[in-house]
């Protein structure tokens, strides 16, 4: 076994697929009644971080970040696991995506949360590593064309203006590889890049190929050698993890419980990348603690100890009961 390590030691070691002491593991929630104000946010992502001694921090800004300076119409919901929405979309026809400006990376809602970065940076220090959330091209597109409210218009986009699409996902695209830059100058240590439309309900593989994989990639290609922790979470389930298998990031994240997803065991086959996940948050919100701690060691059993970073497959539910998170963070501690 390797020497007892630093958190920053031990999350390299796990992305190269080195010797770790232990498993890491990281842990995260949504704070929708805080995330408008960047100290909050900060504080409270730190507090969380050291209550469980997570070895990752992962921040989780407002779901809407990303649209708020191109004029989105928010409605907030009434507690912190409720995300806001966007009654009215900023796109309502396909000609205006060419139309989208470019954003200024440091102001507005995406300057609030460079705020965040560098407040956090200044808490934790070199201590461990944080990565800020950064939602796919794809997927902020969505967000803009109204996200589920007028939803279907994106898949219209793809079928009958494809053209106009792809101009407003190089623009998205752009302004997004400016952001990142910025948010790894303000302090963070990587990128956490999600993508919801990585699933085949939401779309087949030729379409990601066509209106996900190029954007992505231009995305991903511009952290290289400047984002020490670049991890893809897809999110929900059916992921296309072989359209994303040979990404240049250092671990793939999903949600090995969700139906129609690869175990962690043949995502592991798939992916000379890190893998992280194993944590079932049905488990962590229903469970009792000894059965998160069964499950966390059966997810080591089957990605091994190394080349893994144990963490819930979404974003952990408000009401988690504070036990179960112990437990979790135990389970790495005590091997099964």
């Amino acid at each position: 076994m390797a020497r007892q390590m630093t958190k920053w030691q031990r999350v390299q070691a796990a992305l190269r697929g080195d010797d770790v002491d232990r498993v890491p593991i990281a842990l995260w929630k949504h704070y929708h009644l805080l995330d408008r104000s960047a100290r909050q946010l900060a504080d409270i992502s730190v507090a969380f971080h050291r209550q469980f001694d997570t070895d990752l921090i992962k921040l989780t800004p407002s779901n809407l970040y990303p649209i708020l300076d191109w004029g989105a119409t928010v409605r907030f919901g009434a507690d912190e696991d409720t995300m806001p929405i966007t009654p009215v979309p900023i796109i309502s026809a396909p000609e205006q995506w060419a139309k989208l400006p470019r954003l200024d990376p440091r102001k507005g809602a995406l300057g609030r949360e460079l705020e965040t970065i560098r407040l956090v940076a200044d808490m934790v220090g070199d201590s461990a590593p944080f990565v800020m959330t950064i939602f796919n091209p794809i997927a902020t597109a969505y967000k803009l064309r109204g996200d589920s409210v007028t939803g279907p218009e994106m898949w219209r986009d793809m079928r009958e203006n494809p053209r106009e699409l792809h101009a407003g996902l190089a623009i998205v695209r752009d302004t997004l590889i400016e952001y990142a830059a910025a948010c790894l100058e303000a302090g963070a240590s990587g990128i956490y890049f999600s993508s919801r439309w990585a699933c085949s309900d939401v779309m087949t593989p030729a379409q990601y190929r066509e209106f996900g994989v190029p954007y992505d990639v231009d995305f991903l290609e511009s952290l290289r050698g400047k984002s020490k922790v670049t991890i893809i979470h897809l999110c929900r389930h059916s992921v296309l993890m072989d359209e994303v298998a040979d990404y240049p990031v250092d671990a793939i994240h999903w949600d090995d419980k969700a139906q129609n997803c690869p175990s962690l065991a043949e995502g592991r086959k798939k992916t000379k990348a890190a893998i992280a996940g194993g944590l079932s948050l049905d488990t962590l919100l229903k469970g009792t603690p000894d059965q998160v701690m069964a499950e966390a060691h059966e997810a080591i059993a089957q990605a091994g100890r190394n080349h893994f970073i144990l963490a819930p497959g979404c974003v952990i539910h408000g009401p988690t009961p504070d036990a179960n998170l112990a437990a979790a963070r135990r389970a790495v501690e005590v091997e099964s």
